[in-house]
């Protein structure tokens, strides 16, 4: 058995993860995908901006949904966020498991996002 921690130590092998820094850049595009997958009542802390919200528990669920409405594509880029960066991981595997091509996880997550002091939102985007 292996703890969640070597969990997601295996998850970062297999996806691509960024920086806050490197995302600060991508929310200068005007079609950023970015999803934030943490719970409800940690999304009362505020959110990055342009996030739409699925939470981790429904990500797999919801998440066909989502890039119907919006006229996302697999083979889009779709940034992944949580608290810590560690359910984002997780999540990034799931969804090249489901057949997306660029899934990708940012590091430190919306904690990271905070203390670099970039700006947060209080209303995100919910499906």
């Amino acid at each position: 058995m292996i703890n969640s921690q070597q969990l997601v130590t295996h998850a970062l092998k297999s996806i691509k993860e960024i920086t806050v820094d490197q995302l600060a850049q991508l929310t200068q595009k005007p079609h950023l995908h970015l999803i934030d997958i943490r719970e409800a009542s940690e999304i009362a802390d505020g959110v990055i901006p342009g996030s739409y919200w699925i939470s981790r528990g429904l990500l797999e669920f919801k998440i066909l949904s989502l890039i119907e409405q919006l006229n996302w594509h697999e083979n889009d880029e779709i940034y992944i966020t949580c608290r810590s960066g560690n359910r984002s991981a997780l999540a990034a595997v799931s969804l090249l498991q489901m057949g997306f091509k660029n899934p990708v996880s940012v590091a430190g997550g919306f904690n990271a996002w905070r203390d670099s002091g970039f700006e947060i939102a209080q209303e995100i985007k919910n499906i």
